[in-house]
């Protein structure tokens, strides 16, 4: 059974809330590339069609580039199957990818990618409504009226 994360705005999100401004990212389709690579051992210039194994490359690019903290979130999402996970997912600053062999696999990530970026944003959202965060922002506008009072003065 896989460990399941907290939901967002629990305080176990919050602690991880920095200073990053809540962003509202999205993914578009997915673009696959195969990767054909010889059977592991085999060598030579003239290997035969099963002496080689073929995966794809799966690719997503979030728009706008999101920070560190969404990405960290997207793959914290407490969702997916055991073959289909978040976590599973490489960034690599620009975009999204996981490696696959089977087809079926490919479809699942096309489905949950969505929920998962939803997952990151609404995380995202809540660390703006964390207790630091809020304290911060009333200190904030206090700040902004104590100096308004004392330029009248």
């Amino acid at each position: 059974m896989e460990d399941v994360k907290p939901a967002p705005g629990t305080g176990a999100t919050w602690e991880a809330c920095d200073d990053t401004p809540a962003v509202t990212v999205r993914v578009g389709a997915p673009r696959v590339r195969p990767h054909v690579v010889p059977i592991s051992g085999k060598t030579g210039g003239r290997l035969a069609k099963e002496d080689l194994v073929t995966s794809f490359i799966v690719v997503w690019q979030p728009n706008p580039p999101p920070p560190p903290l969404w990405i960290r979130f997207l793959k914290e999402a407490p969702f997916g199957t055991q073959l289909v996970r978040a976590h599973d997912l490489h960034w690599d600053g620009k975009y999204l990818s996981v490696e696959l062999v089977n087809e079926p696999d490919i479809d699942g990530y096309a489905v949950e990618i969505g929920n998962w970026v939803e997952y990151a944003n609404a995380a995202l959202l809540q660390c703006e409504k964390s207790p630091a965060a809020l304290a911060q922002k009333e200190a904030e506008r206090r700040a902004a009226e104590i100096e308004k009072r004392l330029r009248r003065e």
